[in-house]
């Protein structure tokens, strides 16, 4: 399936924010300096990028149709699995928001501390979750979903690519993405 290509290659994407992120916060250990704008432009490259435009079409389509179309192993793969992980995603996202926040207010050691967790957290929980996803999930679908499933799967997601608000908004953060790898990579 297309749609499910270009999932895999937005996980090359986000494993690349991932990246950037690992680095960014090993500048926060090795010299203790912080830069809250960059930092606030990976939390924005996750929730538009990595959350609404990828995990959108995730949940909007793909698991949407496996968990109608497979039932039970679907439903406790998606519901129980995916699911769960990207809403744990999102808190870890709102921690490291908060904690910069608070960082910027008092810069304890406290309040880089939660930096640091929240950023790490996120990064170790999404680098296990794209590979479930890309070994097992994706596949598991595309083996057992009906064409007809299938079909819908990959019309919504064309109308997604194709839509030119999230075309401005896909390009917007993968010249973000490029543009903090150039700083910290």
């Amino acid at each position: 399936m297309d749609s499910v290509k270009l999932l895999v290659k937005e996980h090359d994407n986000i494993l690349r924010m991932l990246d950037v992120i690992h680095k960014a916060s090993l500048n926060i250990l090795q010299n203790r300096k912080i830069d809250i704008n960059d930092f606030k432009k990976m939390i924005d490259f996750i929730r538009k990028y990595a959350d609404k435009t990828h995990h959108g079409k995730e949940e909007d389509y793909l698991f949407k149709v496996m968990v109608e179309d497979l039932g039970g192993p679907a439903e406790k793969l998606i519901r129980n699995g995916m699911l769960v992980e990207h809403d744990i995603g999102r808190l870890y996202v709102s921690d490291l928001d908060a904690a910069l926040d608070a960082h910027k207010e008092n810069p304890s050691d406290e309040n880089r501390l939660a930096i640091l967790v929240a950023a790490g957290s996120y990064e170790q929980l999404l680098r296990r979750h794209i590979q479930k996803e890309n070994d097992a999930v994706f596949s598991f679908g595309e083996r057992n979903l009906s064409s007809k499933s299938a079909q819908w799967v990959e019309e919504q997601t064309q109308a997604f690519e194709e839509d030119s608000t999230n075309i401005a908004v896909r390009e917007y953060q993968l010249q973000t993405l490029q543009e903090l790898e150039e700083k910290y990579l």
